[in-house]
């Protein structure tokens, strides 16, 4: 994965037909454009996407937030990050239960009508 190292790199993980499988071999590689393409892969293991989110790199930290694999405590624990919280809300696993909880005013315990933001 070391090799073409061009101005389009960044966007040939963006084509259609980029192979996915297998990318999570990838994870600990020391580039971090490389280390990103570990959570395209979705069969990455859970506990690697976490560890993703911890990454020194903000673009990694940020594409692991948005995994489906992410545990769902660390994904609600992301909720409340200030940097990772708009990354971790567009998770195809949140729940819909933690979206209408979160969605609820502090003075109304039903909260708003939540069910039309939904």
């Amino acid at each position: 994965m070391g090799g073409y190292t061009g101005s389009d790199r960044a966007h040939l993980a963006t084509r259609p037909n980029f192979p996915t499988a297998r990318l999570a071999a990838f994870a600990d590689h020391e580039d971090p454009e490389v280390r990103a393409l570990a959570v395209r892969d979705p069969e990455t293991a859970p506990a690697v996407v976490e560890r993703l989110t911890r990454d020194p790199d903000p673009a990694v930290r940020a594409a692991a937030a948005r995994h489906p694999n992410l545990p769902k405590p660390r994904l609600t624990e992301l909720l409340d990050d200030e940097e990772l919280a708009h990354p971790a809300a567009a998770n195809p696993a949140l729940d819909v239960a933690e979206i209408r909880r979160r969605a609820r005013s502090p003075g109304d315990p039903a909260g708003p009508s939540v069910d039309t933001l939904i």
